[in-house]
């Protein structure tokens, strides 16, 4: 339900209280997108940083595991692998950043490969470190990739709000506090008016 004005004279306080609490959620949201667009930016950065880290361990873990099928073939590899696949654990933790609650951190845990299994031939143990690396970038960039869009929400609905506020809710409330002050300024003319005539009529010789 809309709020309505109080009439007449209790309806100035009533605006002019609206107006100040406007007034301030206006210049608390633009702190709030001033402070989100700097985090944004921040996130673009890392998740351009976290990009090239996770192509270039991929990459490096892709090489490495060439070499282990190289040397012993794809079904000794298979079997080297199967030991710990499946078996990784990630640990996230959680930020709240103006309202945008978004992963901060990834921290990966990933069983060590067995001194049998690295030793089947020289390129496992580079091959397992790499992997656990390429792991280690992927969950990077998975918590960048959320918080970013974390806070591209949480920006767009700041924005939202505030173009409310200043392009409708503030002019709504400053354009009725000038018609509620001309219409107050007309019944005081007029009071003024019937003051001086009753005062002229209950004075000596008057009509």
């Amino acid at each position: 339900m809309a709020e309505q004005t109080p009439p007449g004279r209790a309806g100035r306080p009533w605006l002019l209280e609206r107006i100040a609490i406007a007034t301030h959620g206006v210049d608390l949201l633009g702190r709030k997108q001033q402070l989100l667009s700097r985090e944004h930016r921040r996130l673009l950065q890392l998740r351009e940083e976290a990009a090239r880290s996770w192509a270039a361990a991929s990459s490096e873990a892709d090489r490495w595991a060439t070499r282990v099928e190289a040397i012993s073939g794809a079904t000794t590899a298979r079997l080297v692998g199967a030991s710990t696949q499946g078996c990784a654990e990630v640990t996230i933790t959680w930020r709240n950043t103006m309202g945008a609650l978004h992963p901060d951190e990834a921290r990966v845990v990933v069983p060590a490969l067995d001194p049998m299994n690295r030793a089947v031939n020289a390129a496992v143990g580079p091959s397992s470190d790499a992997h656990q690396r390429a792991l280690d970038a992927a969950a990077r960039q998975a918590v960048v990739e959320s918080a970013l869009r974390a806070i591209e929400t949480e920006l767009v609905s700041t924005r939202r709000r505030l173009r409310a506020i200043e392009r409708h809710r503030l002019p709504m409330l400053e354009g009725e506090l000038r018609a509620l002050t001309l219409r107050l300024d007309e019944v005081e003319r007029e009071e003024r008016l019937v003051t001086r005539w009753a005062a002229q009529r209950l004075a000596p010789g008057g009509w």
